[in-house]
């Protein structure tokens, strides 16, 4: 294969040099379908009982690997060692859950009105599953897009991040040595140009996870082949928190969504809606929840670094927007040890003051920081929780379950909880989102095989 450039990727926590990774070069997409497209013929007819028990054994591989796995996300991610483990378990699990479809019942039959004719439907693979991830959880994120696409048939190409290249390569040598054929599961290394050249090439499926801008060009290739898309984005969530609350929990819950993984989650609270009634005495205790964290690129800090140097520019120009715009912002002050320099750390923040009407007020940015704003009726609650592009999820904190329950039915957001966080998917929950957060497509959850399959509709005549 042709190489194309080299990217030298250095760890967030302190600036050394990780590796130097080729990147796969455009010129390659032809090759690497061809040779998806002939493992096809050969995965396809697996058994999916015997797929199961392969992808079972990959599961127990991740888990008896976890350690070292979780040395490799922290140093790509600046992730904790605990973050860390925790995703890995549910990779672990959501590699159970998909495996365990090789026992489960798959298809059904259909009445006719026609005599003598029997009508069943059942789950076919696709062909080729193009399987684009981001960075900012990546073995989860490896093993929602992976596990389901090659449970049902389909052969795989991954193409991680370039920010996180190695765990995505253990990742796949795991799942080849349980038994994946290496031309059934590939990896390719790089930037957009090289998924591009794979969607034009006429890959039959496209999975992405990232930004809306970046979903956008994707749906508009894949639409030009006609190539069937899981599409997960963005994320801009509101968590309204009403006066009859338990205030002492919200806050702390509030805390948890806001600066968990550094903010770096598209289901993060970036947009906290407080009753006016209790705003000040919320925002308080907010500020103080807050407090008690630690920030740095220790081992144990509760706020970690940025995924790389950029993000902290992007994340600094942002809250400079908002200062522009008229927001007020406050940097919160956690404590922690002195950072190393190198390290890609942002400081967490609360912004004040946004008109709600900017295009500021609900723009997703990727950072510690969360927006205040106050209601004093349930509809300008659910007004100002809808008032974004995005639909991904959102939280109502309530003591009146009737009145979260009103709330939430008018809530446009694909995943919503009451007296919970923002984030927090289980991997036998459907995750996605609405509006400008997705195409109606789900990743995870107990149907994901319905999302990497097509219909195949078989009609049997009886007595011809």
């Amino acid at each position: 294969m042709v190489a194309s450039q080299s990217f030298v990727r250095h760890s967030p926590l302190d600036g050394s040099v990780l590796a130097s990774v080729e990147f796969t070069s455009p010129e390659n997409a032809p090759e690497i379908l061809q040779v998806a497209r002939q493992a096809f013929a050969s995965w396809s007819q697996t058994t999916i009982e015997s797929r199961g028990r392969i992808l079972r054994k990959a599961a127990a591989l991740l888990e008896e690997r976890a350690e070292t796995l979780a040395e490799i996300v922290r140093h790509e991610t600046g992730k904790t060692i605990s973050a860390c483990l925790g995703e890995i378990s549910g990779a672990v699990e959501m590699g159970y859950l998909v495996a365990s479809h090789g026992r489960h019942p798959s298809g059904y039959t259909l009445p006719s009105a026609i005599p003598h004719r029997h009508i069943r439907v059942e789950r076919i693979p696709v062909g080729v599953a193009l399987l684009i991830v981001t960075y900012n959880a990546p073995i989860p994120n490896y093993a929602w897009k992976t596990f389901p696409a090659l449970m049902a048939g389909n052969t795989a190409i991954l193409k991680p991040s370039p920010t996180t290249p190695h765990s995505a390569q253990k990742f796949v040598e795991i799942l080849w040595e349980a038994g994946i054929p290496q031309d059934a599961l590939q990896l390719v290394l790089g930037d957009g140009d090289i998924a591009s050249a794979l969607i034009d090439g006429g890959a039959d499926l496209v999975s992405f996870t990232g930004s809306y801008s970046t979903g956008q060009k994707v749906v508009q290739a894949s639409a030009l082949t006609l190539a069937k898309t899981v599409i997960e984005l963005g994320g801009s969530n509101p968590l309204i928190v009403c006066a009859d609350a338990n205030l002492e929990k919200a806050a702390e819950t509030a805390v948890d969504s806001a600066f968990s993984n550094a903010g770096q989650r598209c289901s993060s609270a970036s947009r906290i809606v407080v009753e006016d009634s209790v705003y000040e005495t919320f925002r308080d205790l907010f500020v103080e929840k807050a407090s008690l964290l630690t920030w740095g690129a220790n081992s144990d800090a509760n706020v970690s670094t940025l995924i790389d140097s950029q993000s902290v520019v992007a994340f600094e120009e942002y809250l400079g927007a908002a200062e522009k715009a008229g927001a007020t912002v406050h940097r919160l002050g956690i404590s922690g040890g002195q950072p190393p320099p190198e390290a890609c750390l942002a400081q967490p923040a609360l912004v004040e003051g946004l008109d709600v009407e900017s295009e500021i007020a609900t723009a997703e940015f990727f950072g510690p920081a969360t927006r205040f704003f106050s209601f004093s009726t349930d509809d300008e609650a659910v007004s100002l929780a809808n008032d974004s592009e995005y639909g991904l999820t959102a939280a109502v904190w309530s003591s009146d379950i009737a009145r979260a329950e009103r709330m939430v039915s008018r809530i446009e957001a694909g995943v919503i909880s009451i007296n919970g966080p923002t984030h927090g998917a289980e991997i036998n929950m459907p995750f996605g989102g609405v509006k400008h957060s997705g195409n109606g497509s789900r990743d995870a959850g107990v149907y994901a095989i319905d999302q990497y399959s097509d219909v195949h509709v078989v009609s049997t005549f009886f007595g011809v």
